[in-house]
């Protein structure tokens, strides 16, 4: 069994959050969020595993709601949707083959820059969403997998 793209859904705005579904596992904030509007999310999504923000955002973040959303189980990663049109589709999605190089290269040995040196030729992917899905399970098939909003 193969490997699934994983999805994450992109909010543009803050209005967006209370119309999530409660499922969604990997969200990516495409505004600064205040405090309030990422209680609102971990509220929204119960099951979120992975919140993505841009640069100028995660900088931002104080220590309290770092640590809040990591007592929460939520991986927080910095880095944008790159080349993503919201116009057209609420999810980034990241492709199965991305995984399965990203597990090809894991499997060889590879360094952690090697890994993200090569993986961002083929796909404009933030280094800090490699690393995650580096040391996350995705990586592996079967029962044990997370189901991350798969594709």
């Amino acid at each position: 069994m193969g490997l699934g793209s994983v999805r994450i859904r992109v909010v543009t705005s803050r209005d967006e959050i209370s119309g999530l579904e409660a499922e969604e596992k990997a969200v990516h904030l495409a505004f600064r969020p205040s405090d309030r509007d990422l209680f609102s999310l971990v509220k929204t999504c119960p099951e979120i595993e992975l919140l993505q923000l841009p640069a100028s955002s995660y900088e931002g973040l104080s220590k309290f709601i770092r640590m809040y959303l990591a007592s929460s189980g939520i991986h927080l990663v910095k880095g944008d949707v790159s080349g993503h049109w919201h116009d057209l589709n609420n999810y980034f999605v990241i492709p199965a083959y991305v995984l399965e190089k990203i597990n090809e290269l894991k499997v060889q040995g590879r360094t952690e820059e090697e890994i993200i040196g090569e993986i961002t030729h083929i796909r404009k992917i933030s280094p800090d969403m490699i690393l995650h899905l580096l040391h996350s399970s995705f990586l592996t098939s079967g029962p044990e997998r997370p189901r991350m909003n798969k594709v």
